[in-house]
């Protein structure tokens, strides 16, 4: 049958190819980075982990991040067909940080929403947000994804939808998760210390399709 489909939040999820050998090069810079720098936590009592998020230290090599970000976003493109009407003609890496938290540590709700860049004279919005969980103990991952949205069509009037990702096993260390970035998440407490995840922010260039 005919239809339209408007735009949606989706949540996908891969194994990253060739993790071990990016776990192995990614790890040792992290915790050198972490005894050379004092990062402060910018959230103050809402979570508890060490954040790079307000330094923006530049620690991944182009190479590295083409084998992380590179195909993988292209397969959730074209896996959820998530730009029905327009297409992408260009994306960027807008910033990027890592996260390490110890036993107890969590992240408050939020998402990464952002104003539009300008970038070679073109226009490029924020619309992806990834994490990718570079070192994990956990048993079940601990991220949680909830739309408040109060019109959500064929869905019960005033209702959360949400999406734990304990639930799905695949969802490990070695997995990049990307999402719509303004989907509210957030980081139930770890029970192993040691986790360390990239968060990444991607935006994109838009054409219409012919």
């Amino acid at each position: 049958m005919p239809h339209f489909k408007f735009p949606s939040h989706y949540v996908h999820w891969t194994q990253v190819k060739d993790h071990e050998n990016i776990k192995s090069k990614l790890l040792p810079k992290i915790d050198s980075l972490l005894s050379e720098n004092n990062f402060d936590n910018p959230f103050n009592d809402n979570c508890t982990m060490v954040t790079s998020m307000s330094k923006q230290i530049d620690f991944i090599d182009r190479e590295t991040m083409h084998t992380i970000l590179g195909t993988h976003l292209e397969e959730m493109i074209f896996e959820t067909n998530c730009f029905p009407h327009i297409k992408v003609s260009n994306v960027i890496v807008t910033e990027y940080w890592f996260n390490v938290y110890q036993k107890g540590d969590f992240q408050e709700m939020h998402n990464h929403s952002g104003i539009p860049e300008v970038k070679d004279g073109k226009r490029y919005d924020h619309t992806f947000s990834m994490i990718y969980i570079l070192n994990s103990e956990e048993k079940d991952n601990s991220i949680l994804f909830k739309s408040f949205d109060q019109n959500i069509p064929f869905f019960p009037a005033a209702s959360v939808c949400e999406f734990g990702t304990g639930s799905v096993e695949e969802i490990k260390e070695g997995t990049l998760l990307i999402f719509s970035n303004e989907l509210n998440h957030f980081l139930l407490p770890v029970k192993h210390s040691g986790r360390v995840t990239i968060a990444f922010n991607v935006a994109c260039c838009f054409d219409k399709k012919s």
